[in-house]
Parts: structure tokens; sequence; C-alpha cells
């Protein structure tokens, strides 16, 4: 594996402070593959870009330029602001990262509250929009936990249960009408627990019936639950060697979807 450079703290959105901060993970060779811009969990109230940074680190010793940003959260922020966010750092990486090294796939994604953030980008594509960012340059997207209903602190926000099921302008879900599947070719990768938050399984599994009866292509879609494991708790592993499978398996996907284009 190829040294590893990273580049702290850069500056996509100077008006949010530590907010508008993302790391850059680059490989140390000339060969990249892909860029990956990743969001890290903490229910949109606690987290960092630096959480899962040996996971990145593995990424990008494999050839994958990684972005990890951080974005407004409770009590600060207020919906959407933090997709808002979401949405400038990946119009940041893919408007910057050429200028260190080229790639030839683009993956966006997140973890649980990150992943929530990364659904709202893709079914609800006019934050993408408002960066003046085109879906159609995003090659395929990593849900990992996230809650495609109306996120539990967006209900605190709204002084409404927080075990509560909504479905409405906040929630994923609600943008899968019509014409939903817009971008054809792209890939997903899907993953939940099987001892998850309770009901995260069955909702993620609804928005992958909802998914298919829109026009995605089974072969569109990878969802994986993750056996043994509470919300998440899979990520970190190590194997026995003192690798993360979890680097593995996002690397793999990243792998798959350029073999599906070469088809």
């Amino acid at each position: 594996m190829e040294a590893v450079k990273v580049v702290k703290d850069i500056v996509y959105e100077e008006k949010t402070g530590d907010f508008g901060k993302l790391d850059l993970y680059l490989p140390g060779g000339e060969k990249c593959t892909a860029l990956l811009i990743y969001f890290h969990g903490g229910g949109l109230e606690g987290g960092d870009k630096e959480d899962d940074r040996g996971i990145y680190q593995e990424l990008a010793a494999r050839g994958i330029v990684v972005v990890s940003a951080n974005y407004r959260m409770y009590p600060l922020a207020r919906y959407p602001q933090y997709i808002e966010d979401a949405a400038k750092a990946v119009a940041w990486g893919l408007c910057h990262v050429r200028e260190q090294i080229n790639y030839d796939r683009v993956v966006v994604g997140g973890i649980s509250a990150g992943a929530y953030l990364s659904m709202m980008l893709h079914f609800q594509p006019r934050f993408l929009k408002e960066s003046h960012v085109e879906e159609s340059w995003i090659d395929g997207w990593i849900f990992d936990a996230g809650q495609p209903t109306v996120h539990y602190n967006i209900l605190r926000e709204r002084g409404q249960d927080t075990k509560a099921v909504r479905v409405d302008e906040a929630a994923p879900i609600y943008y899968l009408e019509g014409e939903a599947a817009r971008v054809k070719k792209q890939s997903f990768l899907i993953l939940v627990s099987d001892d998850d938050i309770p009901g995260r399984r069955r909702q993620n599994e609804l928005l992958i019936d909802t998914m298919r009866t829109h026009q995605y292509e089974e072969n569109q879609i990878d969802y994986r639950i993750m056996r043994g494991y509470q919300h998440t708790g899979y990520v970190n592993v190590k194997d026995e060697k003192g690798h993360y499978p979890y680097a593995e398996m996002v690397y793999e996907f990243i792998e798959e979807i350029k073999k599906k284009r070469s088809e």
C-alpha cells in the first residue's frame, strides 16, 4: 500500500467556522481510481470528520482519495442547514480535488446521520443543484444505517416525539415518486445492522422496496445486513492483520462500479 498524505482543516465554507472544514486523504502514488466524499455520524448533534480516519487512511492507501467533511449540527443548526453544508462539501470536492490528483469515479456517502444527509442529497436533488452540482456527476452512493424517514433530531426540533415515524419534506423517502430513478447508472451500497436502532432495518428495507417500485434496477442496489452488530458497530472492527473489513467492503463496492461502467 502507498503512503497517504492527509491535508486537514481545509475550509469549504468560511461562514460556518470549524463546521465548514474538511480533511483530504490523498493516495501517495500517482494511481487514484475514485473520489469518495463521506459524512460522519452522530445524530446530527455529535461526531467529527476525523472519527473514522483509520478507514480513510486504508482507502487512500489503496488509491481512493477521500474527503471527510464536517457540517453544522444541533443545537446551533436547524433543518436543512446540515444538508446544505453537505451539498457544499460535495461541490468543493468536485471542484478542487482534481487540482491535487485525478480520478475516474465519484461516490458520496455517510454513516448514520451522514447517511441521512447523503440520502437527502440523492433523493431531493435541489440541494446539489443549489451548490451547482449535477447528480449525473456522481457514480455511486453509500447509505450506511441512515434514517430514510424524518430524522429523530428534526422531530425534536419540531417538539415532536423522537420515536415517531414521519414522512414529509424532511424525509428522503418522501421524494420517491414518478420518474425517481433519474440517473440509471448509479450504484447504491445500503447497510444496516441486524440489531440496529429499533425500526431502522425495516425503514431501510421499505426504502429499498420503494426504490424498486420507482424504476431503480435490481443490480443498482447492494443491500447488506451486518449480522451480529448493533447500530454501526461493525465500522471500526479490525481483522487479525489489523485491517478494517469495512474499508475493504467500501473498496470492493467502488471497484464494482468500474466493472458495471465497462459492461
